[in-house]
């Protein structure tokens, strides 16, 4: 009977990760929540990322005695995270275990750790694990217990549906932040977006770049062909830059026939590489504006980096749009980097 009391308190506990639909928020109510129930050294929370098949650390409790960095990459790993998102299977593992002989440690000391996926309808979207010390001498005793996985499971349940349902939410409401025309991300979208990627490369340590791009005389597409053809050249210029970038960046129009690409990751010199391969695509491109038309188009690029040149979204996109008009002062049709 008190088993069953437990039992329905930790579900209770886990249903209210629902109240929100903030990801962090779902997150952090799940990390206060599971050393409640659990007893561990160190917990750590991963989310897979938008720009990669990865999962990424978003929170942690004394993250310093973790067995793993802060990026999981599925694949034939034998430790337990690895295993457990590639097997989308709960994994014990301990020293001495007998399906799990692995000899995990941190410093001297022998580690348990119990890694649990959060599936939501069979999808991956992250993984919970949870690790302790072991004694010198491996017990059996020092393990994670099938109880205790099973409170963290019916968490992580909870958890992995909450992070669905927010995302699904935040899908549907990226509709208002998508432009009308090239259905491509608006501006609003862009500072979001770059400010997030700006907190995660300051954390990691990373660089992220901007490429800010703007059609050199376009205004004689408008003229000769009317703005109708000028609008349907603007959605044909956007999908030339979507198939010139990785599937990790990100682009926008940043209004008229500006656009803005945002590339995670990425330091000034590759950033310069890939300006330079869009502006070479575009040049190269024949335009018809829907009517059939020959339009052969150049553009100006400015490129800007974090943290070479600034550690703000705001003052990252002022470098780089200055960058691109001195490009289309003294040559069009080329790319410039921002002054340091």
């Amino acid at each position: 009977m008190q088993g069953e009391v437990i039992q329905r308190n930790v579900f209770e506990a886990a249903e209210r990760l629902h109240d929100s639909l903030d990801a962090g928020e779902i997150v952090a109510r799940a990390m206060e929540l599971l050393p409640t129930l659990v007893k561990a050294e160190s917990w750590a929370a991963f989310l897979k990322t938008e720009q990669a098949d990865r999962l990424e650390l978003v929170r942690a409790i004394n993250g310093s005695t973790l067995p793993v960095g802060p990026f999981v990459d599925p694949g034939n790993s034998t430790m337990p995270m690895e295993r457990a998102i590639t097997e989308q299977r709960t994994v014990i593992a301990n020293t001495g275990a007998d399906d799990d002989q692995l000899d995990l440690k941190f410093g001297e000391d022998r580690l348990a750790t119990l890694c649990v996926p959060l599936l939501a309808a069979g999808k991956l979207i992250g993984a919970v694990q949870a690790t302790r010390r072991t004694a010198e001498l491996p017990s059996r005793g020092a393990s994670f217990t099938q109880a205790e996985a099973e409170a963290v499971e019916c968490v992580c349940a909870a958890m992995a549906r909450a992070l669905a349902n927010a995302a699904e939410y935040h899908r549907a409401n990226r509709q208002t932040l998508i432009d009308d025309l090239t259905r491509l991300y608006n501006v609003r979208y862009l500072y979001q977006t770059l400010d997030n990627e700006i907190r995660r490369a300051r954390r990691y340590n990373s660089a992220v770049s901007v490429v800010f791009m703007d059609l050199d005389g376009f205004k004689l597409v408008n003229d000769a062909y009317g703005h109708r053809a000028g609008s349907v050249t603007l959605t044909e210029v956007a999908e030339v830059i979507l198939a010139s970038v990785r599937e990790s960046d990100f682009v926008a129009r940043y209004g008229g026939d500006e656009f803005v690409l945002m590339l995670p990751e990425t330091q000034s010199a590759p950033a310069l590489q890939m300006a330079e391969r869009v502006r070479s695509e575009i040049a190269a491109h024949r335009f018809t504006g829907g009517v059939g038309a020959d339009i052969y188009l150049t553009a100006s690029f400015g490129v800007a980096s974090f943290p070479e040149h600034a550690t703000e979204s705001e003052k990252l996109i002022e470098l780089a749009d200055a960058a691109m008009y001195e490009a289309k002062q003294r040559k069009k049709n080329s790319v410039r980097l921002a002054a340091s």
